[in-house]
């Protein structure tokens, strides 16, 4: 027992990265699926000469068809070598399948924010490293109707039950958050990140 109890401060549970991991397989491939239907979808319904409509009304549609435990996008994080699948959601059995979206906050691309929180111990421990991140990183979240990266500008350490990291800024932010400190829900790590470029599905900017 204390062998692995100290395997799982070193580099997380194992038997929950499992699930986890096979968890992201399949969202992956639905979002994949969903994805290329979308595409086409919005092509059917854009003007014969727009060939896609724009971001901003793709992603009001993208977001009107999410369901709670449906896939969002793929967050990568080069920093800290991440990349997952986003899932609708943020209960406990959202975030043992990846990283989960806040619910209450926009979808990148309506100059709103967007919310997503991670595990950091268990279950794959997406968001362990997260306070590793500094201003300047960059953090890119692909979607099925363009693919957004963020630039990091700070982060905060709040009470778990502070609510105001997701107040919309009136600009498309990206906020991440965990637990803090490892092994406590006491608090939270919350990185900002703001807007820095935008590129459709057809590589146009």
């Amino acid at each position: 027992m204390a062998a692995y109890a100290g395997v799982i401060v070193v580099w997380g549970d194992p038997v929950t990265a499992y699930y986890e991991h096979r968890e992201q397989a399949h969202l992956a491939h639905a979002l994949d699926t969903a994805g290329a239907s979308f595409v086409v979808h919005q092509r059917v319904l854009a003007p014969k000469h727009a060939g896609l409509p724009d971001v901003t009304g793709a992603a009001r549609a993208w977001a009107r068809q999410l369901r709670p435990g449906q896939p969002v996008g793929r967050l990568v994080i080069p920093k800290l070598g991440m990349s997952q699948i986003v899932v609708q959601g943020t209960s406990s059995g959202d975030l043992d399948r990846g990283p989960g979206h806040y619910t209450a906050t926009s979808v990148p691309g309506l100059k709103r924010l967007t919310a997503v929180a991670g595990h950091r111990t268990t279950f794959g421990a997406p968001f362990r490293h997260i306070d590793r991140l500094t201003a300047g990183d960059t953090i890119t979240f692909h979607l099925p109707y363009g693919t957004f990266v963020y630039r990091v500008t700070r982060h905060l350490v709040v009470r778990s039950d502070d609510w105001s990291i997701i107040k919309p800024h009136g600009f498309d932010e990206l906020v991440l958050s965990a637990c803090h400190p490892l092994y406590n829900a006491s608090h939270r790590w919350v990185v900002f990140a703001r807007l820095a470029t935008v590129q459709r599905p057809d590589g146009h900017l």
